[in-house]
């Protein structure tokens, strides 16, 4: 929001990148007429080199106008925007709009700020802190635009002043900046960008031989509580410091921020992290009494500093600092310049600090072990030295050899009783497995560490190739989700390689291993800017300065032999070839690349994973752009295989180029295993119009003959092939693909789907030959309309081993017609047959489809029987079903709710099945006795039928039963209720009573515990005006109570107290409030008119939608 209550507004816009980080800051113009602060486009053409580093585009002569927060942020007022004509001085043709506002706003912005500067006070000074820290930036920029005008021959410029007089006129502002205004330097200075070194430099009171000795400093923090006998503020090192060589080279490099800290160091500094006590209180000198140098300066120190400050004041001309602090490039580049003696190191006595957000420091040895353990420590010496190790207490680094995952735990345990952070090396001394590897570094992560190194991991645990980048261990497994930062990999992939993991980007290197660079936020930033300069690249220019840039930072981070990286985001990977300078592999779950990756012409390996059929125009799209792809991996969770290696193959055959194809058949969230693998020979097609894949318009839905697709499979080479099953119906080119596997991998399918109805007479043909060669241990038979075609599925029948089947199943419309074609030599290992007949029809079997069953029966040790939607036509038929059943082998028996209405009806049959389930149950361990479901009309059958259903209901296991709730006899109460009560409530799933006389039925229900309950449902007549009592509010309160419900309906009834709606809903789950409770018809007008109840059930789906 703009807001006019800020009397002076921040001067300085914040820009930042994608990724987060901060990019350099621009002053503002406050525009007299309107108090608006501004930008304009030049100002940022200017800072960033031309690059848009803004959503929209400006003119030249545009003004961008910002809103301030209450945070005295800037942000954009996207589309606001006002003309502003620049003012033009025609100076030998020389158009200034671009320069003499700019001049002019710069001036005036230094002109207010040196005026408030003398009248400022404590409580202002943080708005105009970060302006002050770089005032110097202003001065850089009026010189800067000053021989840019006076090089034009422009002198008239601001106020009728010339060059010369506006620089005299600030360097006259300049000196009389007093020197406390450095105490407002930004404490981010000190936190963000200087973590490894703090630095300051005294110079000799000799100034003729200007002599200089460096010093440290201990970067100790105030956040932390310390002992009482340690002070939480800055202070020199115990150490008499370096002398400097090659001092002149150092102080151009470093002679800016070495001023910085100097002002702090005369004055004082405190922020929310550092508190750097002013010169004159000697306290910067803690603990360095024990040297002579020490002992001088506390004499001499503050004349020393003194003159350092005035020496590097004069010694260059201001310059503008886009980091404040210190690079940990720059600050590692100080020990070439220091002076070592010998018996000494460039370390100053600090010791290397990691903090508990895994950034390091050094500190003096008191405060980098002032939270040590130091008998833990002194445990976990012991144990790295009788290991192969070796702990570093200065760089804070520990290697060890472990020899099994019991090793590693007790380090893990000396390591956190430590409690001291280090960098890890270890070396893995024995065959540890993937999951070992993933618990060792997430129980190292544990302990705070963010630098690990590994030595042993073999391509067992980290696998190369698609698996890698679809699954990657360190990065999803790892880094993604603990607190490393870093992980090296040694000898991986071949001894003297190493692997590099840093958030989002892994580096492959061919250099023997050595220590790695530690500033992994600088890698990760450096790599971020390469791939956004991939992700824009058009042309071989823009790919060739990614490339660079690359190697650059590569470079820099002392990993230039790297020859691979890959790229992970959440949609896709990469691989980029660095030694080609181009992306030459990509991975992807749903196919979403960025345009530039996928028409760059250099990829050579395609990973996918396949959900759907559309995807054959994307993978269309690729291969038109990247006509080097040789290799195709392919993963998938359904059950259309054949139909994606169909469409595939046919696609590439449009092609002359070669090309392999991997298959891996995964569920969700897993590895996967492979499935298939072929070579594909390209081959020239004669006339695409014929039925192939037109490679310009994509289109693979065209007519494709048996004798095209047998002319193109001989070119498929099946270099592996494990595909044993096929779930979905085939097309004639599948049956084809199938039968060329099955000929070079033979005895590979166990389990195969017998769908015809997309087969011709010569996709038949293929289909038996594959039958002739595979083992079959499942077969599923989808029973469709035999027509004209019965001869040649009789066929492929008698082609089936049955003798090596161990389940079959019959499904469909026509399970009669296909049980007729089926002549088998009746299975000896059969354990599972299935005649499941299809919705809303109930098929009748006859007499001989019994008789094939019976054979069945009783040639096979069956363990599961299931008849669904199917009766027999002929009452005898049953009897001779339930006779032939062996119960003392049996484990599961699922009869569907037609054939036990149709087996209650049959007292013969009915009794002579309970009597033999009886003494099975008995004798035997019958595991399961299923009903899947059961609509009980009781008030239809007669005192026989009564019997026969309570005596199956009671061996049963009913997982959904449907009453039907009629009036009734009074007299007949006592049977019906007998009936209820042999159902076994325990085992049921799914309950509804539906009728016009619900609370009598309920009545006779017994006391029923339902654990399994996830679907209740109570359905009066809308005929018929039903109240339910209170006995039956209170069965449906206590099963609401009981069951783990996710569906609870009630329709076309009222309850008798509306008042017990409140405390029905109060009685439930936020979770069924929220996706299962429904009211309908009368049911729905009573409820929304309690309004108890109706806020109640608002409430709880407010919870459950907090919950979700």
């Amino acid at each position: 929001m703009e807001s006019s209550a800020q009397p002076d507004p921040p001067v300085f816009q914040k820009f930042n990148a994608e990724d987060g980080s901060m990019l350099p800051s621009l002053q503002t113009h406050l525009c007299a007429e309107t108090d608006k602060r501004y930008l304009l486009w030049t100002d940022i053409q200017h800072a960033f080199n031309g690059v848009n580093h803004l959503s929209g585009r400006w003119t030249r002569s545009e003004r961008i106008i910002f809103t301030i927060d209450a945070a005295n942020e800037l942000t954009f007022r996207k589309n606001q925007t006002e003309d502003f004509n620049n003012r033009q001085v025609d100076t030998q043709d020389q158009p200034l709009d671009e320069i003499v506002p700019s001049l002019r706003h710069l001036t005036d912005t230094y002109l207010y700020l040196y005026s408030r500067l003398e009248s400022i006070i404590d409580d202002e000074r943080k708005t105009f802190q970060q302006v002050i820290a770089n005032v110097r930036y202003y001065h850089s920029m009026v010189v800067e635009e000053l021989e840019r005008l006076d090089s034009g021959g422009v002198r008239d410029l601001v106020d009728g002043k010339d060059p010369g007089q506006l620089l005299d006129e600030l360097h006259n502002l300049q000196q009389k900046v007093p020197e406390w205004e450095y105490h407002n330097i930004c404490y981010h200075t000190l936190t963000e960008n200087i973590r490894e070194h703090k630095h300051n430099s005294k110079k000799d009171p000799n100034s003729s031989t200007h002599q200089f000795r460096l010093h440290f400093l201990c970067d100790n923090s105030n956040r932390y509580a310390t002992p009482e006998n340690q002070p939480r503020h800055v202070h020199l090192s115990n150490h008499p410091g370096y002398k400097l060589k090659q001092p002149e080279e150092f102080f151009q490099k470093y002679g800016d921020y070495i001023l910085r800290v100097l002002q702090m160091v005369k004055h004082g500094y405190t922020d929310n992290h550092y508190d750097i006590p002013p010169l004159d209180t000697l306290k910067i000198l803690w603990n360095c009494d024990s040297n002579i140098i020490g002992s001088r300066l506390a004499m001499d120190i503050e004349p020393l500093v003194d003159r350092a400050i005035s020496y590097f004041q004069e010694l260059s001309p201001p310059k503008w600092q886009e980091m404040l602090g210190l690079t940990r490039d720059q600050s590692a580049a100080i020990k070439t310049y220091l002076d070592v003696q010998d018996g000494d190191s460039a370390e100053s006595n600090l010791y290397r600090y990691i903090d508990k957000e895994r950034r390091a420091y050094r500190k003096c040895e008191a405060h980098a072990y002032q939270y040590l353990s130091s008998q833990s420590l002194e445990l976990l010496r012991e144990f790295v030295n009788c290991h192969g190790g070796h702990v570093d207490m200065q760089q804070a680094r520990i290697r060890v050899e472990l020899e099994s995952m019991s090793e590693a735990d007790q380090f893990q345990m000396y390591l956190c009783s430590a409690k001291h952070v280090f960098d890890i090396s270890i070396k893995l001394c024995w065959e540890a497995t993937r999951s070992v590897v993933r618990k060792l570094c997430l129980d190292i992560a544990n302990t705070g560490t963010g630098i690990l190194e590994l030595d042993g991991i073999t391509l067992d645990i980290y696998p190369q190739g698609n698996d890698q980048y679809r699954n990657n261990l360190f990065f999803h497994d790892v880094i993604s989700k603990s607190g490393l930062h870093f992980i090296s990999i040694l000898n991986y992939p071949r001894p003297q390689e190493r692997c590099v993991h840093v958030l989002r980007y892994s580096l492959q290197l061919e250099n023997s291993p050595v220590q790695p660079s530690h500033d992994w936020m600088a890698l990760s930033f450096d790599l971020n800017k390469f791939q956004e300069m991939m992700s824009k690249a058009q042309d071989p220019s823009e790919w060739k300065s990614a490339a660079t840039k690359l190697q650059t930072a590569l470079e820099k981070h002392e990993l230039s032999e790297t020859y691979m990286v890959t790229i992970y985001n959440d949609e896709w990977n990469a691989v980029f070839d660095q030694k080609r300078g181009a992306v030459v592999e990509v991975h992807s779950e749903d196919m979403v690349f960025p345009k530039s990756v996928l028409s760059a012409g250099s990829i050579r390996t395609l990973g996918v994973h396949l959900n759907s059929l559309d995807f054959a125009q994307k993978l269309l799209n690729i291969m038109e752009a990247n006509t080097e792809v040789k290799d195709l991996y392919v993963s998938y969770y359904g059950h259309h295989i054949l139909n994606y290696m169909e469409h595939i193959v046919r696609m590439w055959h449009t092609s002359s180029r070669p090309f392999r194809l991997t298959l891996l058949d995964r569920m969700k969230d897993t590895h996967g295993r492979v499935v298939a693998q072929l070579a594909v020979r390209g081959c020239d097609m004669e006339d695409p119009s014929d039925g192939t894949t037109d490679l310009h318009t994509g289109d693979i839905s065209l007519p494709f003959s048996q004798e095209q697709a047998v002319h193109e499979l001989t070119d498929v080479v099946f270099t592996q092939w494990d595909c044993d099953h096929v779930f979905s119906k085939i097309s004639d080119y599948s049956a084809s693909f199938l039968d060329m596997a099955s000929r070079q991998h033979p005895s590979v399918l166990t389990l195969f789907t017998l769908d015809v109805s997309c087969l011709s007479r010569d996709g038949l043909s293929s289909i038996r030959e594959v039958l002739r060669r595979s083992d079959l241990e499942h077969l599923h038979v989808v029973c469709t309309p035999v027509n004209s075609q019965s001869e040649s599925i009789a066929q492929v029948l008698g082609c089936i081993q049955w003798s090596t089947l161990k389940s079959l199943v019959l499904a469909g419309h026509h399970i009669e017609a296909w049980i007729d074609l089926c002549q088998p030599p009746f299975s000896p290992r059969l354990l599972s047959l299935h005649i499941q007949g299809t919705l809303p029809n109930i098929q009748e079997l006859s007499h001989s489809n019994v008789l094939f069953i019976f054979q069945l029966i009783c040639a096979s040790p069956m363990l599961e029987l299931c008849f669904q939607n199917v009766q027999l036509q002929e009452s005898r038929d049953w009897e001779l079903v339930v006779d032939s059943v062996d119960y003392s082998l049996l484990k599961m028996l699922d009869l569907g709710a037609a054939c036990i209405s149709q087996l209650v009806s049959m007292p013969d049959a009915a009794n002579l099945f309970i009597s033999r389930v009886g003494q099975a149950r008995e004798d035997t361990e019958l595991a399961k006795l299923v009903l899947r479901s059961l609509t009980l009309e009781i008030t239809v059958l007669s005192q026989p039928d009564l019997a026969a259903v309570q005596g199956i209901l009671s061996m049963c296991r009913l997982e959904e039963l449907r009453i039907e709730c009629p009036p009734f006899d009074p007299r007949l109460s006592a049977s019906f209720a007998q009936v209820l009560k042999s159902v076994r409530w325990t085992s049921l799933e799914h309950l509804d009573l539906a009728g016009d006389n619900i609370n009598e039925w309920i009545q006779l229900l017994p006391n029923i515990e339902t654990p399994q309950l996830q679907s209740l449902g109570i359905q009066g007549s809308e005929c018929v005006k039903q109240t339910l009592a209170e006995s039956s509010v209170l069965f449906l309160e206590q099963c609401i109570l009981a069951s783990p419900l996710v569906e609870l309906t009630i329709g076309h009834i009222q309850l008798q107290d509306r008042l017990d709606w409140a405390r029905l809903v109060e009685s439930m789950d936020p979770s069924l409030v929220g996706r299962g409770f429904r009211v309908e018809g009368r049911s729905h007008e009573q409820f929304a008119g309690t309004p108890d109840a109706v806020q109640l059930e608002q409430k709880k789906k407010e919870q459950w939608k907090g919950v979700k």
